[in-house]
């Protein structure tokens, strides 16, 4: 039998400290590692490897594979952290830490219903409705009672966010604009909504399942917890230092949880039918699914949730058969609600960057077209209220103008394409009755005795 590179007969050789490392060993040094760290990590791994029988495919060298366990996509880490436990040590340590490095947490203010009810101007809404936290540091060291961890650059307990500072500021800028009491209050309890102290509700049904944080990482987004309790033990948010600290390691193996059943359910019903679409009825499931797993019957009201649960809209082309009561109707407008905004974010992300540029380019357009068409609405409406006694309100062109084209369902951006196309084909024409329009309001809006004063030959 060929003896491998974990063997006793040709053990791995620790390189002395002149010798240099593999660039893609090395930089794990960095991160906490010695050279015995990463000879036993190696090691570790490289013994998973059955030297018993003949493999059918070539065996990778263990420090090859300690390079590719990086690039493993979140939905399969969990997989590859069964293999072994030179795998497991490699994912608990510098994976985490690099995944938490790339994430992002987002939370969320309110839909702009909400946001109107608490007295935001209009034109704000699109920006203050969520806002962003890249990650920033790592703190508290993990105890003594792992000695060989405590160097490690993924040691700490918590993962600090800086939240994003456009959004910051326009935060202060709201809060002057609010003198009214009432619409202060309400400002007031959407910020405690956001703080996870939410003022006791007669309902339970009111705020469960009500997304307030999510997390982004590579192509997926996901509520960062579906209790609120728990998310409350996990989070901190300190707006004046415009700082978010998490539990992270808690809250980024749930994530991948998650990430790893929506990858399954949507390989089990890929050839279903569904009731919403493909993704998002998956989506769903799994939120319907996370959601009873938090709840325990001991505690009151949950047996009630989990009644309320089974009330939802039913999934993969089932027809639904009752109406829910009123107490549960909450329970559909929160998920309704977290699909709107999980949906689009899952769409862009999955999107390359040349679709997303066209994406965009395309909703600059049909705003610009939706500019076009009320600027000759309103030149008509001027020239015709100069020949008629009475004057004539304009009529409002009715287009849907979502400021986010990842909004967009695949019918509606057809339909929108097709109307940009139409519109750039006959822009010339329509350039041509803008300036008729012009001219013809100047010579009806001239005076009747305009030309008394003009001296004549006759």
């Amino acid at each position: 039998m060929v003896s491998g590179p974990g063997d006793i007969t040709n053990p791995i050789p620790i390189p002395s400290d002149d010798e240099p490392l593999p660039s893609y060993i090395a930089r794990h040094l960095n991160f906490g590692f010695d050279v015995d760290d990463v000879s036993a990590l190696i090691s570790a791994i490289d013994a998973s490897q059955d030297r018993g029988s003949t493999p059918t495919l070539p065996q990778l060298p263990a420090e090859i594979l300690f390079h590719i366990v990086e690039y493993v996509p979140i939905d399969h880490v969990l997989q590859w952290r069964l293999v072994c436990r030179g795998f497991r040590d490699c994912i608990d340590g510098p994976v985490m830490y690099n995944y938490i490095k790339r994430a992002e947490i987002i939370g969320l203010m309110g839909s702009p219903s909400t946001l109107e009810w608490a007295g935001i101007p209009s034109d704000l809404h699109e920006s203050v409705s969520h806002f962003r936290c890249r990650f920033e540091r790592l703190e508290d060291s993990i105890e003594a009672a792992n000695p060989g961890m405590t160097n490690a650059k993924w040691g700490g307990l918590h993962a600090v966010f800086r939240i994003d500072d456009g959004w910051h500021e326009q935060l202060l800028q709201i809060e002057t604009l609010l003198d009214d009491a009432h619409i202060g209050q309400n400002w007031l309890y959407l910020l405690q909504r956001l703080h996870l102290q939410d003022v006791a509700s007669p309902r339970a049904s009111d705020s469960f399942g009500k997304m307030r944080w999510c997390m982004r990482l590579d192509r997926a987004v996901l509520d960062l917890d579906f209790s609120i309790q728990a998310l409350r033990e996990s989070l901190i948010l300190d707006l004046p230092s415009k700082r978010v600290m998490i539990e992270w390691k808690r809250l980024l193996l749930r994530f991948i949880q998650g990430e790893t059943q929506l990858r399954t359910i949507m390989e089990q019903k890929r050839d279903s039918k569904f009731s919403f679409s493909y993704e998002e009825d998956c989506l769903r499931e799994i939120r319907r699914r996370r959601l009873r797993a938090s709840l325990n019957d001991n505690v009151p009201n949950h047996p009630s949730l989990r009644w309320g649960l089974s009330t939802l809209p039913p999934l993969f082309g089932k027809r639904e058969r009752h109406e829910p009561a009123e107490e549960f109707r909450a329970l559909r407008r929160a998920e309704d609600s977290a699909l709107r905004f999980l949906m689009p974010l899952r769409r862009e992300l999955a999107m390359s960057c040349t679709e997303r540029d066209r994406l965009w380019q395309l909703a600059k357009d049909y705003s610009n077209m939706n500019d076009a068409l009320e600027n000759i609405e309103k030149q008509y409406t001027r020239w015709k209220n100069t020949l008629l006694t009475t004057s004539v309100v304009p009529s409002p062109i009715r287009l849907a103008r979502s400021k986010n084209p990842f909004r967009w369902t695949e019918k509606e951006r057809h339909r929108r394409e097709a109307r940009v196309l139409k519109w750039k084909a006959q822009q010339d024409n329509m350039q041509q009755v803008a300036r008729l329009l012009e001219e013809s309001f100047e010579a009806v809006s001239l005076p009747e005795n305009a030309f008394d004063e003009v001296g004549s030959d006759i």
